[in-house]
């Protein structure tokens, strides 16, 4: 894949959501294409935007950001997603949404590490 999510995952830790909205807006254009895995991609990222923005504290980003889950639950979390990646009877929009999570949870992991 050739999205770099890395400034998205910098300004979703500083709670920017103004400019998450944009970059995901720039990034939008990739799934006009008809490529169903890039789209659950957007979608999965789009929902972890909404759920900064609403701020409830039940969303799983949210708790990942305010370090509510050990570094085992997150390591988890990714595992589980990453496990239904690789099932190939899965809609292409399932592998994609799965993979976002995996990208954006992996980074925010090493950039906990790197703090």
């Amino acid at each position: 894949m050739d999205i770099d999510i890395k400034p998205l995952v910098k300004l979703m830790k500083k709670r920017d959501i103004k400019g998450a909205r944009e970059w995901l807006e720039a990034n939008r254009n990739r799934a006009s294409s008809g490529d169903e895995f890039m789209r659950g991609y957007l979608l999965a990222l789009q929902g972890m935007i909404s759920a900064l923005e609403s701020g409830g504290e039940l969303s799983t980003i949210n708790k990942v950001l305010e370090k509510k889950y050990s570094n085992e639950q997150i390591a988890e979390i990714i595992n589980e997603a990453r496990g239904r990646t690789s099932q190939k009877f899965r809609p292409a929009d399932e592998r994609g949404f799965d993979t976002a999570w995996v990208d954006v949870l992996s980074e925010l992991s090493v950039k906990d590490h790197e703090s």
